[in-house]
């Protein structure tokens, strides 16, 4: 079953019987539950005696990355990480392209939530609907980059700052300025209407006609024909509608015409910077993610490229200007919205060393490989952050013991940013038909904690949560990926007044705007995934509707909270998560969702789990917080790209509490509470 739905199946258990359960007992093996989707296990590793409840999960889980953990889940976890090293540090840049507090004054002057209304399309110029995809993906997954661009505009760019006080008379002609006349003109070129207020008929808008004597003509959509009657609100004031297919225009009271977008306009504007975006040619068909990257690497360079103009114009005569620094790309627009950092780990397998060696990398955007263990994103993500044995091949030379060694490896991401863009990789080199067509299927809503540094939040119990924005899917004929055509989903806010959900879903298809139902959407064969971080208040903040707040919500905590249950394990209907909990009171559902990893088998609470150690209450919403969250709480590293840290006094708490393990006999009473024989519970002993 799925321990993520709300009517998933659970023991139940009396008030009795649940509070007799003891914490700190067996785990794992012993629990009795699959380790991937928490079924009743009936089978176990051969090695690591991890339980599985079919010999099809266990495959799965081994694809996903349980081969790189197998046998090494005795090695001690560490509670800090290394501080990064200086240059992916936002914090040790001096002379920043956008200050943090001009960024912050952007970010409460933006309306960061969903767009409200119809979207509006984009003309296809010529073998443009990469381009036309990409676009209607960022203006709705990140409209911070829409303010930006568009303060720059009336700033007038130049010498001067991008958020400054003084604004410029004209605009610079950059690209920053050009998209955001693309924005304002084509997106956006007239506002949306309030609550109760009607929105404003123009030529060429796409309409529905309703509550007509003619019953046949009911529900027909068409555009708006000029000319429009000078006072709509007169009587007799009727207005020009063409149908879908029809050469005549119909005339309709103004009362009767419903508005449902606005005409397709085309992106000259950035259609015109092609030649500068890379190897782009017009009227040839390119890559969305290429164009995407492509489009924020021309957005930094500009930033970079200003602010040298800048840092000269502010030197003294004689005086040799100061340059940006290498590191004054995290200042940059796109870093701050989609900038992350990812942490390696490297550890010696040698028990008597267990010594880490880490390295840093910042990332703009996830590629996730399919496979045929990925049935998900959340699979995509898994095996991105799993970890991975280095053979003797391949082996590792440790900087502690002096010995090379089978290293554990594991890549996880240790800051999250504000946008996280995730490309699913469905293009191989070679041949003919080289398109992975295989369903991944994806959520509005996702957690993005179980992959994140296991203490990259301030809070290790809380989730991470982030909403689906927009879409981008590549249309493909047999399999073949070096042709096919580019369309978006997009979500908007519902129009005021409208029952039912708090927002929509539209399909984008160049210029053609088509309102579809949100399970339609996740049934697509996603290319590009664009989420927007949502904030802790359920969300208001960074956009997140109420509707995908309150899933998420129900998915990760139960109906209601059973007196007697230990801790904070969370009970469902009146009924218990799963009928063991571990120290710290969670059960292993609930452990793995907030912790983003399995508990360990001595208990969860023990003195040696890093879970339970206080952490820093600030969280980690950009490279540099993270970071700087790190650095406080590591003490003795060096803060260069590869730090090694040594884990003997952690080994020996793992070792302690492997030891004071109690086992179960097949006579013994349960450990789960029923009052019965462990052979009855669970069958055979281990």
């Amino acid at each position: 079953f799925d321990p993520r739905a709300e009517t998933a199946p659970v023991l139940l258990l009396s008030r009795s019987q649940s509070s007799s359960m003891q914490a700190g007992t067996l785990r794992s093996v012993k629990e009795g539950y699959c380790a991937l989707c928490y079924a009743k296990a009936k089978d176990k590793c051969a090695k690591c005696k991890r339980p599985y409840c079919s010999k099809t999960c266990q495959e799965k889980d081994w694809n996903l990355g349980h081969k790189g953990d197998c046998g090494l889940t005795d090695l001690p976890a560490l509670a800090t990480v290394p501080s990064p090293p200086a240059r992916l540090l936002r914090e040790s840049v001096e002379r920043p392209v956008v200050s943090d507090a001009a960024w912050r004054r952007l970010q409460e002057s933006s309306d960061v939530g969903l767009r409200q209304g119809p979207p509006r399309g984009l003309r296809n110029l010529g073998n443009t609907c990469y381009l036309n995809a990409v676009l209607q993906g960022l203006y709705h997954a990140a409209p911070m980059l829409e303010s930006y661009c568009r303060e720059h505009r009336v700033n007038g760019g130049g010498a001067s700052s991008p958020l400054s006080a003084g604004a410029r008379s004209a605009p610079c002609g950059c690209f920053r300025c050009d998209l955001g006349a693309m924005m304002a003109n084509c997106f956006e070129p007239r506002p949306p209407a309030e609550a109760g207020e009607a929105v404003q008929l123009c030529p060429g808008d796409r309409v529905m006609l309703h509550s007509l004597g003619k019953k046949e003509l009911n529900f027909q959509e068409g555009t708006i024909e000029a000319p429009m009657p000078p006072d709509l609100d007169a009587e007799n004031a009727r207005i020009g509608v063409r149908l879908n297919g029809s050469v005549k225009p119909v005339l309709a009271r103004p009362a009767n015409i419903a508005f449902c977008g606005r005409p397709a306009a085309g992106p000259s504007e950035v259609v015109k910077w092609l030649p500068k975006l890379g190897e782009f040619n017009f009227g040839t068909q390119e890559d969305a993610h290429e164009a995407l990257r492509s489009l924020l690497r021309l957005i930094e360079d500009e930033d970079l490229h200003e602010l040298g103009e800048r840092l000269k114009s502010k030197c003294a005569i004689g005086e040799a200007a100061a340059l940006p620094e290498p590191n004054a790309d995290l200042t940059a627009s796109p870093s701050r919205l989609f900038g992350g950092l990812l942490v390696s780990q490297c550890t010696c397998t040698n028990r008597e060393c267990a010594a880490s060696s880490f390295s840093f990398e910042a990332f703009m955007d996830l590629s996730l490989d399919i496979t045929e263990a990925t049935d998900s994103v959340e699979d995509a993500l898994r095996l991105f952050t799993a970890a991975e044995r280095l053979d003797k091949k391949n082996g590792w030379r440790c900087e502690t013991c002096l010995q090379t060694v089978r290293a554990r490896k594991q890549l996880t991401i240790l800051a999250a940013p504000p946008v996280l863009v995730l490309q699913l990789k469905r293009f191989r080199f070679g041949g003919l038909q080289n398109k992975v067509t295989r369903p991944v299927s994806f959520e509005a809503a996702l957690n993005l904690r179980p992959f994140l540094w296991k203490h990259s939040l301030g809070e290790s119990g809380k989730p991470l949560m982030y909403e689906l924005r927009a879409i981008v899917v590549h249309l493909d004929k047999a399999g073949f990926s070096h042709f096919g055509h580019y369309v978006a989903f997009v979500r908007r806010k519902a129009p005021p007044g409208a029952g039912g959900a708090s927002s929509r879903w539209y399909l984008l298809d160049d210029g053609t705007v088509t309102q579809v139902a949100e399970a339609d959407v996740l049934k697509q064969q996603a290319y590009l995934l664009l989420y927007a971080r949502a904030t802790d208040s359920a969300g208001e903040a960074a956009g997140i509707s109420s509707s995908a707040a309150a899933s998420a919500s129900a998915k990760r905590q139960g109906d209601a909270v059973l007196p007697g249950l230990p801790g904070r394990c969370r009970g469902r209907g009146g009924a218990v998560c799963s009928f063991y909990a571990c120290a710290d009171g969670l059960c292993t559902r609930c452990y793995s969702e907030e912790n983003g990893r399995p508990p360990p088998p001595g208990g969860g609470a023990a003195a040696g789990d890093p879970s339970s150690a206080p952490l820093a209450a600030s969280p980690a919403d950009s490279p540099s917080s993270g970071a700087a969250s790190a650095q406080r709480a590591g003490a003795g590293n060096t803060g260069g790209s590869k730090t090694p840290s040594s884990a003997a006094s952690a080994a020996a708490v793992a070792a302690t509490a492997a030891k004071a393990t109690k086992k179960v006999g097949m006579n013994d009473k349960c450990p789960c509470g029923s009052g019965l024989k462990y052979k009855k519970c669970h069958g055979k002993p281990e």
